[in-house]
C-alpha cells in the first residue's frame, strides 16, 4: 500500500495530484548457487485512486476507462502486470541483473500508432518496473555481529524511472524485541554519471536531482527475512533547457508486508 503526493510545472503551468495505490506481488526464488540468487517477481494485480485539480480517476488492472487517453495510459500500465522480471541478487541484497524487461517494452510498443518509434529509453523512464518500491525490501546486512546503536553504510547501484543512479544505504540497528530486529535505514540517491551516455549528460547541465528514502525494516531473527517495511521518499526535479524550466516534486509513503 502506499501513498503518492506529485506536482510538476513547466513555465507557468502548474499540474498536481496525488493518488493512493495498492500492488500484490508473487516472489519465488528460482535457484541459489554459491554466489548468487535468482528471485522471480511478478506483480499480480495493481488498483489505484488518482485525483487531481479537476477530477478523479480509479485505476483497476484490466478494467477499461471511459477516456480514451486514460484507457491508453491504463493499458501501458496494465503491461506491467503478469509479466515475469528475473532478478539476479547478491547473497547482501545488491541487485547485479534483472532479466524480461524487454518483454513488458515489446508489449508497450505494440500499444502504441504504428509511426510513432519510442526509444527503450524513454519508455522505461516513464514506465519504471514494478520492483523499484520493492529494493528498500532488502536489507544489506553487515559483515560481523554488532549492537543496538551500530551503524553500517552501502553503496549500490540501480535505476530510478530508467536513469542510472547510486544509492548510499545507511542502516542502524534500532532495537530488538521477540525475535524481531528493527532496522532504521536512510539512503541519500544521486545520478551515477559515469553510467549515462555523454550526449545525453551533455544536455543535462542545468538538472538539479535530489532524492532521498527514509524507513524503518521489521526482520525476523530467525530466518533474516523481512516481516514488514515502512517507507518514506522524496525526489525534487528541476531542468532548464532551450529557454524552458520544468520542475518535478513528489513524496510518498509505503508499507510493504510478506504474507506467507
Amino acid at each position: 500500500n502506499g501513498s503518492l503526493s506529485m506536482s510538476e510545472s513547466q513555465d507557468s503551468l502548474n499540474i498536481s495530484y496525488k493518488s493512493n495505490k495498492y500492488g500484490k506481488m508473487q516472489m519465488r526464488v528460482l535457484s541459489k548457487d554459491q554466489e548468487n540468487y535468482k528471485i522471480e517477481f511478478t506483480l499480480i494485480d495493481v488498483r489505484e485512486v488518482i485525483k487531481s485539480d479537476t477530477s478523479t480517476i480509479e485505476y483497476k488492472y484490466g478494467k477499461a476507462l471511459a477516456d480514451p487517453n486514460m484507457d491508453l495510459n491504463r493499458k501501458i500500465e496494465d503491461c506491467l502486470v503478469n509479466a515475469p522480471l528475473t532478478i539476479v541478487m547478491s547473497p547482501m541484497g545488491v541487485a547485479l541483473d534483472i532479466q524480461g524487461y524487454e518483454k513488458i517494452l515489446a508489449k508497450v510498443k505494440a500499444l502504441l500508432p504504428p509511426n510513432q518509434n519510442v526509444p527503450d529509453q524513454y519508455l522505461a523512464a516513464n514506465l519504471g518496473t514494478p520492483t523499484e518500491n520493492l529494493e528498500n525490501y532488502f536489507i544489506n546486512y553487515p559483515d560481523s555481529a554488532i549492537q543496538i546503536g551500530d551503524t553500517w553504510t552501502e553503496v549500490t547501484a540501480s535505476q530510478m524511472q530508467g536513469v542510472p543512479i547510486l544509492l548510499t544505504n545507511t542502516y542502524t540497528l534500532a532495537d530488538r524485541k521477540n525475535g524481531v530486529a528493527y532496522i532504521n535505514f536512510r539512503t541519500n540517491i544521486e545520478m551515477d554519471e559515469k553510467q549515462i551516455p555523454t550526449e545525453v549528460m551533455a544536455q543535462m547541465t542545468n538538472v538539479k536531482f535530489i532524492a532521498y528514502i527514509n524507513g524503518v525494516t521489521e526482520v525476523e531473527e530467525k530466518t533474516g527475512w523481512p516481516k514488514v517495511v515502512r517507507v518514506s521518499q522524496g525526489v525534487d526535479l528541476s531542468d532548464k533547457y532551450e529557454g524552458h524550466t520544468t520542475s518535478s516534486k513528489q513524496t510518498s509513503s509505503s508499507v510493504i508486508k510478506w504474507i506467507q
